[in-house]
């Protein structure tokens, strides 16, 4: 009878809990789908692999699957460089930033090959270009060349020259060689251990090559040539050309009967025949197109829209990331969004990027930029705390726009505002607890550089510049804007802002509202603080300000950070807090957090932990009060691409931590979710816990301070744990360590505050 209770439960538990959970630990990382940037399409037997922006997509012919591959699956590395694809051996070779290597089978599977990478030489190690023959593919480098045998997949030779080679191609008998300065050509069946052992062809240089049959090859420079390769009678060969284009030709593939080159600056693709010479011509703007010589006349091309057969309206999109350079990242807890959007001109890009805004709901993403959004670069979105579907977004030139259910509503400019424009405009916003949208000004309206609309008028269809009030703030910095920092208080009894334009030593500047809108607020700068030792703390830039949920403020910059209570900077013995860790190995010592580590941004999770994003050290996490270093990620325990980590977002409803790197974006599932008011909503997950599971059981759901016993169907109580936030994670271990037998375990949990609360649940292990 226990036997068929214990079945009986484990198949309940197993239909009730949800699927598809991800693990405390596990990290997910959200590619970008850039349409106008697609440098290769390869249509393989089985799949279409597409490559944009540096990222790889592959669509399952079959079963339609359309997947991103990373290193999070079946790839290597990131950072993509180039793709190649043999069509005779059926296998596709991907080239990384870094010189790597991974060559995908027909079956899927990946060999690695990380020679190039990991060799120790002065010279550089990009490789330029990928070339096949009978059984071998010719890797062109910045120092050489490498055959490589494309049935075992090892190196076979390494011809080491210190010179950069833009392309290396066997036809026939003979090996040619391009470098950005001269063409070589020499017996392929040589060793040549010097460049110098190879012919000079006078007059001819950089290209990239493609063979088509035993003396001919495509010779592909800024114009698209084929070349005839014959021989003198005194064994020399002769070189002739003929022009197919004025276009470079960018990815040249075997197809059926001949070959197919994609002209992407004429908007074209040639099909030729098997000599290279040109029969059809598709139009096809704006896409990239292949054709596996088996697949019947039908063309698969990726573009803008994503990827589709030619003459379909049909497409494959990715779930991606619609462009480049994710960046800023916003929370709209009331949505339960996160809103991605692209950077204008700061500290990281000097460039002008075009608005972009995507949004997330921990399963799709969608473009949501809306219709007119300006090509100069944007600043982060702030939203209405009573209304979700209106935010406000401060531009580089365009003046502060309002947004309201996707669609600019109205623009903030000289025209209704006290915004002037004398350079650009990029004027910085902050919405306050009350709703009032407070905007910085500092370079362009030196005059009136703090300027404050009442939250009533923000709901306004139109304004006036007689609707905003100007508050006196004299020791603003009238420095530039793109590095600022501007922050309301919303976790304190106090009504304060801060602002800093985050240029060079610049102070910070804290005013108290007190709730209201006054003309002249109390206000203080600061160019530089005095920690609770008495010592002088300055900096150089100002790069991230973020208060947490007790109200104090982290100020993170090019030195390090510190953290302090806003409203005691009124007082006359302001004192900051310069965080230090104790090392704790009995010398009583300690270390200032991230001392001299630039802290590009802060974020705050559900138990107040912080995490830190570094300029060159990574992500960190640290303890609410910051003396405890929990958690360190970067490029050498992590998925992370880049120890470059520009901004980080906390999602407010889970476990979520996202963060945009150089890289793109990443989501790591911590061992944190925000407290819960009651415990309606605690589970457990993965349930059941099956064999061949080795990571962790999560519980959620919690109030905070939760005290969680684990108890066997006896009732003895096998391990307790404390809640971090609404979260604990078990190991599936009892006290001792050991892992417990196959059963159905109650999980207790109660708040160890004596408010009577509590809650039970029931996690099954399966050994």
């Amino acid at each position: 009878m226990k036997k068929i209770l214990l079945l009986a439960t484990l198949v309940m538990m197993a239909v009730a809990q949800a699927t598809g959970q991800n693990a405390v630990g596990d990290w997910r990382i959200h590619t970008s789908y850039v349409g106008n940037n697609v440098t290769a399409v390869a249509d393989t037997r089985e799949w279409v692999y597409y490559l944009a922006g540096g990222n790889l997509f592959r669509l399952d012919k079959e079963t339609a699957e359309n997947e991103a591959l990373s290193i999070m699956n079946d790839l290597s590395d990131m950072l993509i460089s180039q793709l190649y694809y043999n069509t005779g051996r059926n296998y596709v070779v991907v080239v990384y930033s870094n010189a790597n290597i991974d060559v995908i089978q027909a079956d899927g599977s990946v060999v690695n090959m990380p020679e190039i990478k990991d060799a120790v030489m002065t010279s550089g190690k990009t490789i330029n270009d990928v070339t096949f023959a009978d059984g071998v593919m010719y890797v062109a480098t910045d120092f050489g060349y490498v055959v490589i045998d494309d049935h075992k997949f090892v190196v076979k030779e390494s011809h080491i020259y210190r010179e950069k080679l833009t392309s290396v191609a066997r036809v026939g008998d003979k090996l040619l060689i391009s470098t950005p300065t001269a063409f070589y050509y020499g017996d392929a069946e040589a060793y040549h251990e010097q460049l110098s052992s190879f012919t000079l062809v006078p007059q001819l240089s950089e290209a990239k090559m493609v063979p088509i049959d035993n003396a001919n090859f495509f010779y592909i420079t800024g114009w698209t040539y084929v070349a005839h390769m014959t021989q003198r009678d005194d064994g020399t060969s002769r070189f002739g050309f003929d022009r197919l284009s004025v276009n470079k030709a960018t990815q040249v593939q075997s197809t059926a009967g001949g070959w197919l080159l994609n002209l992407p600056g004429q908007g074209e693709s040639f099909i030729t025949n098997a000599a290279g010479q040109v029969v059809d011509t598709l139009k096809v703007p704006g896409e990239i197109v292949s054709s596996h010589p088996d697949a019947g006349g039908t063309y698969w091309a990726a573009g803008p829209k994503g990827l589709h057969t030619l003459g379909s309206d049909s497409y494959y999109l990715p779930n991606s990331v619609t462009f480049a350079t994710p960046f800023w990242m916003t929370y709209n807890k009331s949505s339960d969004l996160l809103y991605v959007s692209s950077p204008g001109p700061n500290a990281f890009f000097s460039d002008e990027k075009a608005t972009y805004i995507n949004t997330y709901d921990g399963m799709k993403w969608q473009d949501v930029t809306p219709e007119g959004a300006p090509t100069s670069g944007s600043y982060w979105i702030e939203f209405m705390p009573d209304d979700a579907s209106t935010y406000f977004l401060g531009t580089w030139r365009k003046g502060l726009l309002k947004v309201v259910d996707g669609k600019i509503a109205m623009t903030y400019d000289e025209s209704n505002s006290p915004l002037l424009k004398r350079y650009a405009m990029h004027p910085i916003t902050s919405i306050d607890r009350n709703g009032n949208l407070w905007v910085v000004q500092s370079l362009e309206n030196p005059e009136h550089p703090v300027m404050v609309l009442p939250a009533a008028k923000t709901k306004l269809a139109t304004t006036t510049a007689q609707d905003w009030i100007l508050p006196e703030i004299k020791d603003m910095s009238t420095g530039h804007t793109q590095r600022a920092c501007f922050l309301s208080t919303r976790h304190s009894n106090y009504d304060i802002k801060i602002f800093t334009d985050g240029d060079f030593k610049m102070p910070i500047v804290l005013w108290n509202s007190n709730g209201g809108l006054s003309t002249n607020p109390d206000y203080r700068s600061y160019s530089r603080l005095t920690d609770q030792d008495g010592l002088a703390v300055s900096w150089t830039n100002v790069m991230t300000l973020e208060e947490d949920l007790n109200g104090l403020v982290w100020m993170g910059t090019t030195e390090g950070i510190v953290s302090f209570n806003p409203a005691q900077a009124f007082s006359s013995d302001f004192r900051v807090n310069h965080i230090k860790v104790p090392r704790n190995d009995g010398t009583g010592m300690a270390d200032y957090l991230l001392d001299g580590i630039q802290v590009n941004d802060i974020a705050v999770d559900g138990a107040n932990r912080k995490w830190i994003a570094t300029q060159t050290s990574g992500l960190f996490l640290v303890s609410a009060d910051g003396s405890q270093v929990i958690a360190r990620f970067n490029t050498t325990n992590s998925p992370l691409a880049s120890n470059t980590v520009y901004q980080v977002c906390c999602n407010q409803g889970s476990n979520s931590v996202y963060v945009t790197t150089p890289a793109g974006l990443y989501e790591y599932f911590s061992d944190s979710s925000p407290a819960e008011p009651n415990y309606d909503n605690i589970y457990a997950y993965p349930n059941p816990v099956r064999p061949e599971y080795g990571g962790n059981v999560t519980i959620t759901g919690m109030m905070e301070g939760t005290l969680v016993k684990i108890a066997d169907a006896s009732g003895n109580v096998i391990r307790q744990l404390k809640s971090t936030g609404g979260m604990a994670t078990w190991d599936c271990c009892d006290q001792s360590g050991e892992r417990v037998p196959t059963g159905v375990y109650m999980v207790l949990c109660s708040q160890s505050a004596s408010n009577g609360k509590a809650a039970v649940t029931k996690i099954a292990v399966i050994n």
